[in-house]
């Protein structure tokens, strides 16, 4: 019989911890945790990070070049977790760092968008869903 919990509930260990696992196919694998829900590290780091432009922000002046650098920071500090295969341009491994992540979410905003959305969907965290995955 199900539950609204297994509708609802989701897994700290995956939202702030180990993470899940985003499969790129042959462009490789990224580790991400959850932006927000257990992983209160995701909203200190915001706080934090957009503290000094919180008047541009209200006033609507902060250029959207740097909200964007500095949101591939944050998540590049509190959401990714690592990677594996992802490549440069001419196919050299990129070491994962936080500088590297954050460098690669500015250069492919596509890929960076991609993460954000699968990073704020509850459903990615889902105990009873990430269950059923570990099964297959």
């Amino acid at each position: 019989m199900q539950s609204i919990y297994d509708l609802f509930a989701t897994d700290p260990k995956a939202e702030a911890g180990e993470g899940l696992v985003l499969d790129y196919g042959a462009f490789g694998r990224i580790t991400i945790r959850r932006a927000g829900g257990a992983n209160k590290a995701f909203a200190r780091a915001l706080e934090t990070k957009l503290r000094p432009y919180r008047r541009q922000m209200q006033a609507g002046t902060l250029d959207e070049a740097v909200a964007e650098k500095l949101l591939a920071e944050v998540y590049a500090e509190t959401v990714l977790l690592g990677w594996d295969g992802i490549r440069d341009r001419d196919g050299q491994d990129i070491a994962f760092t936080p500088s590297a992540a954050a460098k690669l979410l500015t250069d492919l905003p596509e890929l960076f968008r991609d993460i954000q959305e699968q990073a704020q969907k509850a459903a990615n965290f889902r105990a009873a869903e990430l269950a059923e995955t570990a099964k297959n």
